[in-house]
């Protein structure tokens, strides 16, 4: 894969950064940890949208390395239709509560077989904006029931891997790396 083989709408996902996120990634069984989209490249990058701690973002891709992820059969998305979705969302704050939720419907599910009703409000952490996204777009990646984490964007029928980036410092380039298992 080569950085203009990249399309419209791409999901990025980062390995974990710290001890803490690479510990969190153990625990779960996931490989990533940050999730952001692809919206369009220009002569300086990728254009991308994520959330981080100040919330919905619409930047620059500046990350050393990211696994890529296809969604499946969604056809050619135009880019004005993601700006479009990230103006509405645009104010939408970071969910810093969302990893307690989360942890507890993981537990509840993997320790106990039990789910709770998903909660919805209006922040939102970098694995609920991509699948906000997608929702928009028509896709669901993941069932309503199930809070969007890493291992369950990592294991979406809706999503295919299609390669591992490096970029280049001080270049803006993108490099290609072979996908894990040669996907």
């Amino acid at each position: 894969m080569e950085p203009d083989e990249i399309k419209t709408a791409d999901l990025f996902a980062l390995p974990p950064g710290n001890w803490w996120a690479r510990w969190v990634c153990r625990v779960i069984g996931a490989r990533t940890f940050h999730w952001g989209m692809f919206i369009t490249r220009d002569d300086r990058g990728w254009v991308i949208t994520e959330s981080t701690g100040k919330g919905v973002a619409l930047t620059r891709f500046n990350y050393s390395r990211a696994y890529v992820y296809r969604i499946k059969d969604t056809g050619d998305i135009r880019w004005e239709k993601l700006i479009g979705i990230v103006a509405d969302y645009g104010n939408y704050p970071y969910d810093w509560d969302v990893a307690f939720e989360t942890a507890i419907w993981w537990l509840l599910k993997h320790y106990l077989g039990k789910l709770i009703p998903r909660w919805y409000d209006k922040e939102v952490n970098c694995q609920e904006w991509v699948v906000q996204i997608a929702d928009e777009l028509g896709i669901k990646l993941i069932p309503d029931d199930e809070y969007p984490m890493c291992t369950n964007l990592e294991n979406s029928s809706f999503l295919q891997l299609v390669g591992e980036m490096e970029q280049r410092r001080n270049t803006g380039g993108l490099q290609k790396k072979e996908a894990p298992g040669g996907k």
